[in-house]
């Protein structure tokens, strides 16, 4: 039925298939309607759930809503930071995601605090981001917060 996770799975897909297309706007509307399903369905601790609210922040942030991009984004980092934990890499990817946003908002200073909260965990994590990576994120905001 369209309530079952599996529908919701389906329409997930249809959104990747439609971002990938550039269609981003038809991606949200599919990721949405995952969204609805998964909330009551699995709950929102689960995994499905969570990575459901990545699909649409980015999907609002190539749409340029760039608020509603980060509503989605904020939710997922304090549903990571209590599932996962602060050391978690998608807990650091969804900090970096919030710190892109708050650049191109002209909101360095959270920027900044973002992508260096997102460095130290990267750091002391697995995940092989070559550090001139690492670097020049932070360096970026850094700059920016320069030319304010």
């Amino acid at each position: 039925g369209e309530l079952h996770p599996l529908y919701a799975l389906t329409l997930t897909k249809i959104g990747r298939v439609s971002c990938n297309k550039g269609e981003y706007a038809k991606a949200l509307h599919y990721y949405l309607q995952g969204e609805a399903i998964r909330k009551t369905s699995v709950g929102e601790s689960h995994p499905e759930y969570i990575i459901i609210l990545e699909y649409i922040g980015s999907a609002y942030t190539k749409l340029g809503e760039y608020t509603k991009a980060l509503d989605y984004y904020l939710r997922r980092e304090v549903i990571l930071k209590t599932t996962a934990g602060e050391s978690h890499p998608q807990y650091a990817s969804t900090l970096d995601n919030i710190g892109e946003v708050y650049s191109v908002l002209g909101e360095y200073t959270k920027a900044l605090d973002y992508y260096l909260r997102c460095e130290v965990i990267l750091k002391l994590s697995l995940i092989h981001i070559s550090e001139p990576t690492r670097l020049l994120s932070i360096s970026y905001a850094v700059f920016c917060l320069k030319k304010k």
